[in-house]
């Protein structure tokens, strides 16, 4: 068996077809110059403009995509292959356009349509949002907005309080909502500095008593009340975890390439066998590699049929979508663990922050910290 052959005589297809060779070409030829500041170059930028990736999950009937939750999934992971701050930026940036489907049609089409949109925020309910006529005052810090650095918007949740400073709840708990602001009513400090996914601009952001009217608030916990799609109707939180889950996959697919093409020509010290003929190595690889695949095409498998569900408006069981998340962590904690074991292999090689097998390592032991796609998460 040849380097080339394991990975293309597999089942599932491999993710650069769904990426042009000149922007492979210009993503990676960028990728130090995005760790070096911190942020997304401009030519990045703009290519991502042009292909209107931002926009893969805003409603059409507000200038948007609306691509189904498979295909997107797809691109993600393929842009992860390509370059990970690249396919971070804009799994993050489109997941949280894609709350375009929470808002009544008018203020979506007013935020969303312009393929420059970009919101970045947390997940975190780390703020307070006071009761106003017309809205709520907003104050909070958030934690790890990606790409907080080319963000038009930021999107922060916080718990919901009254005229008079009380708790709000709801079925007898503290209630909360989401809140989106101009990018310029919010402070980012700029303070991301991560071993990898350095070019993501994850940083914190700050907002100081903003008020956010009515139509700028939103609840990501039900469906949405205005956008009919599958995509709208798909159990939020389960979306959250196969977009992380994809990004290690393509990240690992790019691995196994670069392991590749490293054990072709390295021979390890005190040997005189190339790493790729050593049985030892050539036994980890296989076995480490054929199950990351197969887990992989049980998450894609596993995302087609639950989607299908949505797609024919019904409802996946709560023991359906668990099962899905739990295949798409699986899938996940297999890249996780085929990179954790090559990495031995590779010696000295690896260790260079300035070459792309390091950047990767780097950068799939970035996503893989993930809350979403840690052993401790239920």
């Amino acid at each position: 068996m040849t380097s080339s052959s394991f990975l293309s005589e597999q089942a599932m297809a491999h993710p650069a077809g769904l990426i042009d060779t000149g922007s492979l070409r210009l993503m990676r030829s960028l990728a130090f110059e995005a760790e070096h500041n911190r942020s997304l170059p401009p030519a990045v930028l703009d290519l991502i403009y042009a292909r209107r990736w931002f926009q893969l999950m805003v409603p059409r009937a507000c200038g948007g995509l609306e691509t189904s939750l498979p295909e997107a999934v797809q691109l993600f992971e393929a842009l992860a292959w390509a370059e990970a701050n690249t396919g971070w930026c804009v799994n993050l940036g489109a997941g949280a356009n894609m709350f375009a489907g929470y808002f009544d049609a008018a203020t979506a089409t007013s935020i969303f349509s312009d393929p420059h949109t970009c919101c970045a925020g947390s997940g975190a309910v780390s703020g307070r949002a006071t009761r106003a006529e017309g809205g709520y005052r907003l104050s909070g810090r958030w934690k790890y907005a990606s790409g907080a650095n080319h963000a038009t918007h930021f999107t922060a949740n916080a718990w919901l309080l009254d005229e008079g400073g009380k708790t709000i709840e709801q079925e007898g708990q503290p209630a909360f909502r989401s809140f989106i602001v101009p990018a310029g009513q919010a402070l980012n400090h700029r303070n991301w500095n991560a071993i990898g996914l350095r070019g993501t601009s994850s940083n914190d952001f700050e907002i100081k008593d903003v008020f956010v009217p009515d139509a700028q608030v939103f609840n990501l916990q039900q469906a949405s009340a205005f956008a009919g799609g599958p995509l709208y109707r798909f159990p939020f939180a389960r979306l959250a975890v196969i977009d992380m889950a994809c990004m290690l996959t393509g990240i690992a697919l790019r691995f196994m390439e670069l392991y590749e093409a490293l054990a072709i020509g390295k021979k390890p010290l005190h040997s005189d066998q190339l790493l790729w003929n050593n049985p030892a190595a050539r036994s980890v690889y296989e076995c480490r590699g054929k199950a990351f695949l197969a887990a992989r095409a049980e998450m894609y498998a596993a995302l087609g049929e639950i989607w299908r569900l949505y797609e024919a408006g019904r409802e996946a069981a709560p023991e359906v979508q668990n099962t899905f998340d739990n295949i798409a962590k699986g899938a996940a904690g297999s890249a996780r663990d085929l990179i954790n074991a090559l990495y031995p292999l590779c010696g000295m090689s690896i260790l260079d922050s300035d070459t792309e097998l390091n950047k990767v390592w780097r950068d799939a032991m970035t996503v893989s910290q993930h809350y979403l796609l840690s052993p401790l998460k239920a």
